[in-house]
């Protein structure tokens, strides 16, 4: 009798036990669900900071992230690295003259119908307002040249027909400049090298590439 009441109670216990194990491993795939989510929500956070939100593109904290690794890769490996600031020629007159719509149809026009003229491991990124900055790995300054100038030509041969206005309007060219990244340079260095560039293409008359031929300092 006495076994009896022992095997009964071991029983009731183990099935207690068992019990509390299935509620255990309840609350850990609970546990488990809501990290899950939680991981997937600070990441869209985390994308969402680094994309452009008008064009989708890369935004600017992007392309200096990833500017930063890939100087980091050339001082490692010595590939050569590009860097290009292109800004859109007389931008300000489309705002002016169909709005600012208009103005933002047409920067999405450039980000699917011309920069998606770029490599695939090119990085294209908005840099602020109408102006874009494209990252060329393993291209060197006459590699960037010829990319620079097939896309300026695709801008002369796109046209968009906007949704706001009936209309049709050709894309406005842009004016680039082009540097290639010095080891060891800081890369702001690079990049203010290739935004002088630009200007001189826009003092130039626009509509075209300008390489940046001075090493840096």
């Amino acid at each position: 009798l006495m076994l009896k009441r022992s095997v009964s109670r071991l029983l009731t216990e183990h099935q207690t036990i068992s019990s509390n194990l299935i509620d255990v491993a309840h609350e850990l795939n609970r546990f488990e669900t809501h990290c899950d989510q939680l991981n997937h929500e600070l990441g869209l956070v985390k994308r969402l900071s680094m994309t452009d939100e008008l064009t989708r593109l890369p935004n600017r904290r992007a392309f200096l992230k990833r500017l930063q690794n890939e100087s980091g890769r050339v001082q490692r490996y010595g590939y050569p690295l590009s860097v290009a600031i292109l800004d859109l020629d007389l931008f300000k007159e489309i705002n002016d003259t169909y709005g600012h719509a208009v103005g933002d149809e047409v920067l999405k026009a450039y980000t699917q119908n011309v920069l998606s003229t770029f490599r695939n491991y090119d990085l294209v990124a908005r840099y602020g307002g109408e102006e874009f900055a494209v990252l060329l790995p393993h291209t060197d300054i006459y590699g960037a040249e010829r990319a620079l100038n097939k896309v300026l030509q695709k801008t002369a041969e796109t046209k968009l027909t906007s949704t706001h206005e009936d209309t049709t309007i050709r894309l406005p060219s842009f004016s680039a400049g082009v540097a290639l990244y010095q080891e060891g340079e800081p890369i702001e260095s690079v990049i203010n090298r290739a935004d002088k560039a630009m200007y001189n293409a826009k003092k130039m008359g626009r509509n075209r590439v300008v390489v940046e031929t001075n090493a840096a300092v």
